[in-house]
């Protein structure tokens, strides 16, 4: 069974026990295709997307999210991402919180819990892939693309990424902007150095909203900055 038929089939095994499904929508590759292949299934009207943000109202990732809401006519609803809960329980490129130590550590299932009670929807599709890495690999392969006890399905478990840009390709979806000048296939928002120095250059806007809630990026980004001027340095003495 070739890897679409079989993604087909999952989510129509899937249909035959709900009739709405609720898409996690990152904005990169593998959920823009797995929200077609559920709008596909489901129709625009039986599905429902949930986004996480760790900064809301960045235009570098957002406009993705809108384009999907037109392309296909369902709602997006927006959720802080569970690892931002994490940032502030322990100050990560922000000030001290009184109390904040004694705050719950957030998981993935606490926004999973949000949104389902926020749309009633109980069946999540996720685009994972066993590509992904070696934990996702040994999860997926276990379940075949699909936990009927958690209620997610998993359609391009079995796809590698070559596979996803051909299918996105093929249906004339756009590719998600990519955040970074270096060759990385990683879209996104993170904290990683050459991400941040992207969106400051591209995005300043967007820049200024993420200094909003994490005013030490800035810190990061000037050691990162004296790095490479003694690594340049280094280089040029040594020929």
């Amino acid at each position: 069974m070739s890897v679409l038929a079989n993604a087909a089939e999952l989510l129509k095994d899937v249909h035959a026990s709900t009739d709405q499904i609720l898409v996690g929508l990152s904005g990169g590759k593998d959920s823009l295709a797995t929200l077609d292949l559920a709008v596909k299934e489901f129709g625009s009207k039986n599905t429902a997307c949930y986004f996480m943000y760790f900064v809301k109202g960045l235009r570098c990732v957002e406009a993705t999210i809108k384009y999907c809401e037109r392309r296909y006519k369902v709602k997006v609803h927006y959720f802080p991402h569970w690892r931002l809960g994490r940032a502030y329980k322990f100050a990560q490129y922000m000030p001290h919180r009184a109390g904040a130590s004694n705050w719950r550590v957030m998981k993935l299932t606490d926004v999973e819990q949000a949104a389902r009670a926020q749309t009633g929807i109980n069946w999540l599709a996720y685009g994972q892939r066993m590509t992904d890495s070696l934990e996702r690999r040994a999860m997926l392969h276990k379940l075949c693309g699909i936990d009927r006890k958690a209620e997610r399905v998993y359609p391009l478990w079995r796809w590698n990424a070559g596979q996803v840009y051909a299918y996105l390709r093929q249906k004339q979806i756009p590719l998600p902007a990519k955040l970074t000048v270096l060759k990385r296939s990683m879209s996104g928002v993170n904290f990683q150095e050459d991400t941040l120095l992207f969106i400051k250059q591209k995005y300043p806007d967007d820049y200024k909203k993420i200094l909003e809630v994490f005013p030490y990026v800035e810190a990061k980004l000037a050691r990162y900055a004296l790095k490479q001027r003694d690594w340049q340095a280094k280089q040029g003495t040594s020929r």
